[in-house]
């Protein structure tokens, strides 16, 4: 990871051993790892680049504890889960595209996407396609 760091910020002629002064990662240990992370890499070039726990990881962790714990929307985050996973099928995702086509002539066609159980990101696009096409 780090030679790949180091190989793009030399294409692009990023000074990161005296510019950098802050890095955010999750909570990986390839990224952060004490010992071998690229932040450990990063550090020993340049101890100035503090490393910061990347705050749009935590923020993704509290949403998702906290909707886990409301039955209602593990149930219903549940069922959106269970809608996508029956939609895996190519038959049913071709007469779903079928459907969209001539119910819908002029929108642009939506399909489901993997649903992560860790990802809040993903479970706004899968609860959008829903709403949007069901």
């Amino acid at each position: 990871m780090f030679q790949l760091f180091s190989k793009i910020t030399e294409t692009h002629n990023i000074d990161w051993k005296t510019q950098l002064c802050a890095q955010a990662y999750d909570g990986a240990s390839c990224m952060q790892g004490i010992y071998s992370g690229l932040r450990t890499h990063i550090q020993k070039e340049n101890p100035r680049a503090v490393y910061i726990w990347c705050f749009a990881h935590v923020i993704n962790l509290v949403v998702v504890d906290t909707c886990d714990c409301s039955v209602e929307t593990k149930v219903f985050l549940g069922d959106i889960q269970a809608i996508n996973e029956f939609m895996r099928a190519r038959k049913r995702t071709a007469k779903c595209i079928h459907y969209q086509k001539e119910c819908f002539p002029k929108d642009r066609i939506r399909r489901l996407k993997h649903f992560s159980t860790t990802r809040w990101t993903s479970h706004g696009r899968a609860i959008d396609v829903v709403y949007e096409k069901y």
